[in-house]
């Protein structure tokens, strides 16, 4: 749904302190957390790098700035960090660790690493873009330190340069001269080792031209090809041989088989269809079952002689076939004898010219080895010289690091202001989180929208007699109050509902116990007598405990309880007052007569409330009444706590369903709606805190109540200041109650 501007204001209003809760929380420890924080001071060195570079490239400028980047990544190197360490004696240094050693001793390896460590992570190595300078920018509690080591990088690494530079020279040279003798040895055996295993294993080569090569390979493909024909011919003998024994005459059939299976067939079905007619040992079922078996023995005689036959024509195909291979496999021998032979004759002559061979090879071989050497002597020389330029590149500092006079950290400002922006967005997004997950009931719309039930009244928390009495209600004491002009609307709107000329039945229920249904039904009988209107009260709720609030207006000690009647021992007669009469206003009162208001209830609590609960006595009751008052009120239990609520609705003629405000979610309305399994007529909001509705701005007519405050006597719920909002503490002050 969308929200104006106006509704979001609204939605901050009701969650204000809570928003400023989060937001006090934020600042304050963002804050606090400055002002204990060490200062942290940042110096910066800027250093330039020299490139050699005079090859020309058309690239140059792109290689160089690849240099640059390679040059700032040497800056950030670990080992690089171990050096400057090394140099500065950081670990003996209280400005740099907290624990330092003591002069003299030896620093091992892993407080080594775990010190790089820790300066790396204060450094900052940064290249600027599009030129030769990097800034250096080290972070560090002592402005002196900061500036010191920053100074030391550039020449900590031109230090490390110049020694690696030095061993990887010496390095090089050395393994140029051992790479050239190890590759001469190893062309030498090489080569003999070549020879000797293509004399071991005839592989011959070059010595008898390309012609005569040419020729053995020839004769050999035709040589071998001969030896496959013969071998494949001698295995296709054996193979016809011995698939006879695997043909399967599973599938053989004859014309006369194929018929003595559909005669079986029939016979088949014919027996299923007269079994279900006859019984097994009918004459007609004994001759089927003789037709089936003599079919039977036909069929497997019948197979037998078509299998009988398949595999004796099988048998003479694969003779014939195994003939004709074995004369092909004659042939191909014979071939095959004749080329090995000439085949024999040449290959002799060739290995008598590969001896001769050899003296020639090595030759060739020390020729080849020497140019082998000379070419790679000179691209390595190359590879050299190209390593020292590019060793040629260096960096110098261009801009030492001033000792800085202004820390950089902490920032109580930025950082108060920062505190203050996240926890705004954080603290607004909690509050519309918690608004769109309140599944709450607060307002008639949202009781509307939700179930489509309108809200008869939105009543004020009572206190006091006015709980547990009618006469005590504020609409019979204070009619001019609030709550008695709230109460008198809830009046009129049930009123409404009634028939004219018949007496009027409301059920009033709620979803669970603590709702205030029973405080609702007394002011709805209040206002009914107030509004001119016979009306009683029956408390069918009979599982509540004995302090109940609803009793009778007056205690008659002895006489029959709702209980009594309801199990056949009283009549209506004895739970009833003297007839109503209208009392007549007090003298001089400008007000019409009025009656009193009727409470029937138990006592005590029943022992087996299903059982008192039935129908018909119910219903006897009711009617009985009806002859009597306009209005009967039934104050039945909580729905979702019993089934009598939904047992009760047939007897009334209107049901209202009473939910406490702020407290009573959606779910528990729709779980009692679900029980009840007819409508609701109405909803009636009850315990509501005028002021705080009126501020959470929710539009509906209890936002204006303050408006007209005049047409009113007695004290009016006044808004509460943030701090009596403020649960939990001692100055927190509840919303003004009606006594």
């Amino acid at each position: 749904m969308s929200m104006s501007a106006r509704q979001v204001l609204k939605i901050i209003r009701r969650h204000e302190l809570l928003l400023g809760a989060i937001v006090f929380v934020a600042v304050l420890v963002v804050l606090v957390a400055q002002l204990l924080t060490t200062p942290v001071y940042e110096a910066t060195a800027t250093v330039q790098v020299e490139l050699n570079d005079d090859s020309g490239s058309p690239d140059m400028a792109a290689r160089n700035q690849q240099r640059v980047s390679n040059e700032a990544g040497i800056y950030r190197s670990r080992a690089l960090a171990e050096r400057v360490v090394q140099d500065l004696k950081l670990a003996h240094d209280p400005r740099f660790v907290d624990s330092p050693l003591k002069e003299g001793a030896v620093l091992d390896s892993r407080r080594l690493t775990r010190l790089a460590g820790r300066l790396l992570a204060r450094t900052s190595v940064s290249n600027v873009k599009d030129s030769d300078f990097i800034e250096i920018t080290v972070r560090s509690a002592s402005p002196e330190m900061a500036s010191e080591i920053a100074n030391q990088y550039p020449v900590s690494l031109a230090a490390y340069r110049a020694a690696m530079r030095d061993e990887r020279q010496g390095k090089i040279v050395r393994q140029l001269d051992d790479e050239r003798d190890r590759l001469a040895a190893e062309a030498h055996q090489a080569e003999q080792a070549v020879a000797g295993f293509r004399r071991s294993h005839q592989m011959l080569t070059g010595a008898g031209g390309s012609e005569d090569y040419a020729q053995i390979n020839r004769i050999a493909v035709e040589a071998a090809s001969a030896a496959a024909m013969r071998a494949a011919q001698s295995a296709r003998a054996a193979g016809v041989s011995r698939a006879v024994s695997n043909i399967s005459t599973a599938n053989a059939s004859s014309s006369l088989l194929e018929q003595q299976r559909r005669q079986l067939d029939d016979l088949t079905r014919t027996r299923t269809e007269m079994a279900m007619t006859y019984g097994v040992e009918h004459p007609r079922m004994l001759g089927l079952d003789a037709q089936i078996s003599e079919t039977l023995g036909g069929m497997q005689k019948e197979q037998a002689r078509v299998n009988a036959a398949a595999q004796a024509q099988a048998q003479a195909d694969a003779a014939r076939e195994a003939g004709m291979a074995r004369s092909e496999a004659a042939a191909s021998a014979s071939r095959a004898g004749q080329l090995e032979g000439t085949l024999h004759a040449i290959t002799g002559k060739a290995f008598a010219n590969t001896a001769a061979m050899v003296e020639l090879n090595a030759l060739e071989r020390n020729a080849e080895t020497a140019r082998a050497a000379f070419l790679s002597m000179s691209t390595r020389a190359q590879q050299v010289k190209a390593s020292l330029a590019a060793a040629g590149i260096h960096s110098r500092l261009m801009s030492p690091a001033a000792i800085p006079e202004n820390p950089v950290a902490p920032r109580p400002k930025s950082a108060t202001f920062a505190a203050f922006i996240g926890s705004l967005i954080l603290g607004l997004l909690i509050v519309f989180g918690i608004e769109l997950t309140d599944n709450r009931l607060w307002n008639a719309e949202q009781i509307f929208h939700q179930f489509g039930l309108r809200t008869f009244a939105m009543l004020p928390e009572l206190a006091g007699d006015a709980v547990t009495s009618a006469k005590a209600n504020p609409v019979l004491q204070d009619p001019q109050s609030l709550f008695a002009e709230v109460a008198r609307g809830l009046g009129s709107e049930v009123a409404d509902l009634a028939i004219p000329g018949q007496a009027q039945t409301v059920l009033i229920t709620s979803p669970i116990t603590g709702d205030g249904k029973s405080t609702v039904t007394l002011t709805l009988l209040a206002a009914a007598v107030a509004m001119g209107r016979r009306a009683i009260v029956i408390d069918l709720d009979l599982r509540r405990p004995s302090d109940s609030v609803l009793r009778s207006t007056e205690e008659r000690g002895g006489m029959p309880d709702l209980i009594d009647y309801l199990s056949g021992t009283a009549e209506v007669a004895n739970l009833l007052p003297a007839p109503a009469q209208a009392a007549p206003p007090a003298e001089g009162a400008r007000s019409a007569p009025t009656y009193e208001p009727v409470v029937i209830s138990a006592r005590e609590p029943a022992r087996n409330p299903v059982a008192l609960m039935r129908l018909g006595r119910v219903r006897e009751l009711l009617e009985k009444l009806r002859q009597q008052y306009d209005l009967i009120v039934i104050n039945a239990p909580p729905t979702l706590a019993t089934r009598d609520s939904r047992m009760l609705m047939e007897t009334a003629d209107q049901t209202l369903l009473v939910v406490r405000w702020g407290k009573t979610t959606t779910e528990q309305v729709r779980a009692a709606m679900q029980v009840l399994q007819k409508p609701v007529d109405g909803v009636v909001m009850n315990r509501v805190d005028y002021a705080e509705h009126a501020r959470r701005g929710y539009g509906d007519p209890v936002q204006f109540y303050m408006a007209s405050a005049e047409y009113f006597e007695g004290e009016m719920p006044r808004p509460r200041r943030w701090y009596e909002r403020l649960g939990g503490f001692p100055w927190r002050k509840r919303a003004p109650t009606y006594a």
